[in-house]
């Protein structure tokens, strides 16, 4: 095998040599309130959950952390891994200088707010152009959500909706 196929963040499909790919362990946390759960909207792409990629040295648990607080404002507590999911993913196919290839190990958390208020204060450059204010989705909203991600995070969400009634 000299190549995979990843899909971009619009969904598309490109073969990637493998020489391109780099590993990308990303957490993603799923928390839940009175029948909601909540999302970051990724402008004019649909939806992902917060979170995204582990720095080197970072344990899970702080990541789920930090990527919450940048993404929505609020403080959080992260619960147990619920599940683990790998995608190839490829960012900006289209502009070489910006090119990145991936193949993410995605772990997903429960977590329960403990503070904080919704923000966008933390976003980095690229968020702050990609990305809107988190919301709370109504879980029966899901099934006709447009979901922004290499891997579609609705059943995981479902899943984890039905453990915590």
């Amino acid at each position: 095998m000299t190549a995979v196929q990843a899909t971009d963040i619009d969904g598309f499909p490109h073969d990637i040599p493998l020489a391109e790919l780099s590993w990308r362990p990303s957490v993603y946390a799923v928390l839940l309130r009175q029948n909601a759960v909540l999302l970051v909207p990724q402008k004019d792409r649909g939806f992902d959950l917060p979170g995204g990629g582990v720095e080197l040295g970072e344990s899970l648990a702080a990541a789920a952390v930090r990527e919450v607080a940048e993404e929505t404002g609020l403080r959080v507590v992260p619960g147990p891994v619920v599940t683990v999911r790998e995608s190839f993913f490829v960012w900006a196919p289209g502009d070489p200088a910006a090119r990145a290839a991936y193949q993410c190990l995605m772990f997903y958390v429960t977590a329960a707010v403990t503070g904080g208020s919704l923000s966008t204060e933390g976003f980095d450059e690229r968020e702050r152009q990609d990305a809107d204010l988190a919301r709370w989705v109504p879980l029966d909203a899901l099934p006709t959500l447009k979901v922004a991600s290499s891997v579609d995070f609705r059943p995981v969400v479902m899943a984890v909706a039905v453990e915590h009634r």
